[in-house]
C-alpha cells in the first residue's frame, strides 16, 4: 500500500527532505528513527545527558518506550532547573491543560486547541498577591501559525481580562504561541517547584508521534497550520544561500536539507526577521521538524495499517478526516 499524502496539500510533500520515512513493521527501523528524532529534540531543548541515561535499546513497544523515555528525560531536566513560574500559575496551567487536552482528543484536534478561557478551571486565571492574572499568553495577533484569533468572545466575564479564545499549539511544544517564536519556547517555562505542566505539554507533542494517536488527529488541521507557516516564512528562507561545502561563509545562516544551518557558528544566536516578527533559527528548525515528524509517522502508519490493532483500523475507517478515511478504505479492500 502506498501512502500518498498529496490530499493534504503541496506543503506536506516539501517535508520529505527534513525527516526521512521509516518502516513501522521493522523493529530496527523504528528504534533507529525514534532514537534519532528524540535525540534532535533533546539536543535542541537542552536535555541530551538526561536522555542518554534513559534511552531504551530494547523493548516490545519501541515507539511507546522511546516517547516515554524522552518525556522522562525532559521531566528530569525540569526538576533540576529553577522554577519558571509561580506555584499558583503552574497549578492553574496544569488543570487547564488537562481540560484542553481532553477536549482536543475528543475533537481530533490536539495540534492546536482553542477553548473559551472562562470554561476551563480557574477561568485560566491565577492569583498573584491578590491580583488575578492570565495563566497563559493571550495569543491573538496574526503570527506564523495563523491569522489571529479575535473571537468568539468569552461567554462569561473573565476575572483576569480574557477577551479572546485561549489558543495553544501543542503540536509544536514548547513553541505554543503563533506570535512568540523569537526565543526559547515559552512552554518550557511552565514549571514551578512542585508542578510541571511543561512535562504534560511535551507529552502531548510526543503522543502525536505514536501511530495510534497520530491517526486520531485530523491531519487537515496540521496541514493548514503548516501551509500558513510555510507561506509566511518562504520569503525569508529563500533569501538565504544554500549550503555548499567549501563555499559557505563563516558564521552566516544557510539553508541545508530544508533546515537552517550556520557554518562554523552558533545557530542559537541566528534567526529570521519578517513582518510577523523574528523567528529564532532553533525555533524554525524545531517547528518544521515537528511537522515533518507528524507526516512521516502518518505515512508509516498508513503503510502498516493492516498490522495495527483492530480498534485503530476502525477509527481510521470512521475518521472525520476524508484523506485518512480513503486510505483506510483502500487498505480494507486490499486485506
Amino acid at each position: 500500500m502506498t501512502a500518498d499524502l498529496s490530499c493534504y496539500g503541496a506543503s506536506v510533500r516539501g517535508l520529505a527532505e527534513v525527516v526521512a520515512d521509516f518502516d513501522l513493521r521493522s523493529p530496527m527501523d523504528v528504534l533507529a528513527w525514534y532514537r534519532r528524532e528524540w535525540q534532535s529534540i533533546a539536543d535542541l531543548l537542552g536535555f541530551p545527558q538526561q536522555f542518554a541515561r534513559v534511552v531504551p535499546r530494547e523493548g516490545a513497544s519501541r515507539t511507546a518506550a522511546m516517547n516515554q523515555a524522552g518525556v522522562e528525560a525532559f521531566t528530569a531536566m525540569l526538576r533540576a532547573e529553577r522554577p519558571g513560574v509561580s506555584a499558583n500559575q503552574a497549578r492553574v496551567q496544569m488543570a487547564v491543560l488537562e481540560r484542553m487536552i481532553a477536549a482536543g482528543r475528543e475533537r481530533g484536534e490536539l495540534w492546536r486547541i482553542v477553548v473559551d478561557a472562562t470554561t476551563v478551571p480557574g477561568g485560566a486565571c491565577y492569583d498573584d498577591a491578590g491580583r488575578s492574572l492570565r495563566a497563559f499568553h493571550a495569543d491573538t495577533a496574526a503570527g506564523y501559525f495563523g491569522a489571529g484569533w479575535t473571537g468568539p468572545p468569552p461567554r462569561a466575564e473573565s476575572a483576569c481580562g480574557w477577551q479572546t479564545p485561549l489558543v495553544l499549539h501543542l503540536g509544536t511544544f514548547p513553541w505554543v504561541y503563533s506570535s512568540r517564536l523569537d526565543g526559547p519556547g515559552p512552554g518550557a517555562r511552565w514549571s514551578s517547584s512542585d508542578v510541571l505542566p511543561a512535562a504534560l505539554g511535551l507529552q502531548v507533542a510526543a503522543s502525536l508521534m505514536d501511530p495510534a494517536t497520530n491517526l486520531q488527529q485530523d491531519a487537515r488541521q496540521v496541514a493548514a497550520i503548516l501551509d500558513h507557516f510555510i507561506s509566511h516564512t518562504a520569503a525569508l528562507t529563500s533569501r538565504l544561500p544554500i549550503y555548499q561545502s567549501g563555499q559557505a561563509e563563516l558564521g552566516k545562516l544557510h539553508r541545508r536539507g530544508g533546515l537552517l544551518y550556520v557554518h562554523q557558528g552558533s545557530l542559537h544566536v541566528a534567526g529570521l526577521d519578517g513582518p510577523r516578527g523574528r523567528i529564532a533559527a532553533p525555533a524554525y528548525n524545531y517547528i518544521l521538524r515537528r511537522f515533518a515528524c507528524f507526516f512521516a509517522v502518518r505515512r508509516a502508519a498508513l503503510r502498516a495499517l493492516a498490522t495495527l490493532p483492530a480498534e485503530v483500523q476502525r477509527g481510521a475507517l470512521t475518521s472525520s478526516d476524508p484523506c485518512l478515511r480513503q486510505h483506510a478504505e483502500e487498505a480494507a479492500r486490499a486485506a
